[in-house]
């Protein structure tokens, strides 16, 4: 066959005109293709990866928030909590509303939810526990731990392009931090929380790529039903834990910086990242995602004195060419994924 895709005729045959892309769509979709049956979800190729590109820009930022609302106030423990909680408020309205559905979603999301909000719990605890780049470095590890669930779960394949393209991305973190030895292992708590971060992460975006035609609201709201209580229980684990007072002082420019954390970053990049983690397949989530550092390095070097120089770019120029290399191999339609 000819064309750059297909949908089918109303007599059962292929009509070559559009499809979706290899990356973007349940594994058994594409079964379904070679069966002469296309799935009935057209959706684009772009758009779920440029959601997970533009929440990346969002990742790399929430550094901003996070840091300021801790120069505020040195008992930042409660204050992150509820910014983690903001949104599940701005949601449950809408989720009472529809309350046969929201319970329906909790009973099918629950363990995704779950494992999302342990992953950023422990992440956001971890860098401020540890050192930060050997924190990001471990939870980095991210690509391998969903590629290979996604090949155990899921049932895609482990090509050569994408230990490629996973090789490319270490290499590029590794070079930013300046980790010449490898991979650090886990020394310190901090260290501890970015690694099993990771996986967690992992196991959270393989659940909700398995069921990607349900309402994208439900598992966000799932997500965030989770997130503030586990980061909360997160940050009682002993091991250079920052003390939790709870004499806050609740002053104008706290509460702003809160609500910004709340709904302008945690709300809008945990609906990006869901929908994106619904439809790419999680090796290529993880590996996009990884932009986030590239982001992280140059809002940094602009907003404060930490260096950018030609290692940081370097590493950087690595990790954008497993990005860019990850986008062109999804952008390929079905006939290329047979």
């Amino acid at each position: 066959m000819t064309g750059r895709g297909f949908r089918p005729a109303p007599n059962g045959t292929l009509d070559q005109r559009m499809s979706p892309c290899a990356a973007c769509v349940p594994i058994d979709a594409r079964f379904a293709y070679r069966s002469g049956r296309m799935p009935q979800n057209r959706q684009g190729c772009f758009e779920p990866q440029l959601a997970v590109l533009f929440s990346t820009l969002l990742w790399g930022t929430l550094w901003i928030p996070v840091r300021r609302i801790h120069e505020i106030d040195p008992h930042g423990t409660w204050v992150t909590t509820l910014g983690f909680l903001g949104p599940l408020l701005v949601l449950l309205p809408l989720a009472l509303a529809r309350r046969r559905r929201t319970l329906a979603s909790l009973r099918k999301f629950a363990g995704p939810g779950f494992w999302l909000a342990l992953g950023i719990a422990l992440y956001t605890e971890g860098v401020v526990r540890g050192q930060i780049a050997r924190v990001i470095l471990l939870f980095y590890l991210t690509p391998v731990w969903s590629t290979l669930l996604g090949r155990a779960f899921l049932g895609q394949p482990i090509t050569g392009r994408r230990l490629l393209t996973i090789a490319l991305g270490l290499a590029g973190m590794l070079v930013i931090f300046g980790a010449g030895t490898g991979i650090p292992m886990p020394r310190s708590a901090g260290d501890w929380m970015g690694l099993v971060a990771g996986f967690a992460w992992a196991i959270g975006i393989v659940g909700f790529h398995r069921d990607p035609a349900e309402p994208y609201f439900d598992r966000v709201f799932v997500h965030f039903l989770f997130l503030g209580p586990v980061f909360f229980l997160v940050a009682l684990i002993p091991g250079d834990a920052v003390p939790i007072g709870f004499d806050v002082v609740w002053r104008p420019e706290l509460l702003a910086w809160l609500s910004a954390f709340a709904l302008m970053w945690m709300l809008p990049l945990t609906w990006l990242t869901v929908f994106g983690a619904s439809r790419v397949d999680p090796g290529r989530f993880a590996i996009l995602l990884m932009f986030e550092v590239v982001v992280g390095l140059a809002t940094a070097a602009l907003l404060t004195d930490e260096p950018l120089g030609p290692r940081e770019i370097a590493g950087a120029l690595l990790v954008l060419a497993a990005g860019g290399s990850e986008v062109a191999a999804g952008s390929r339609p079905w006939a290329s994924a047979r």
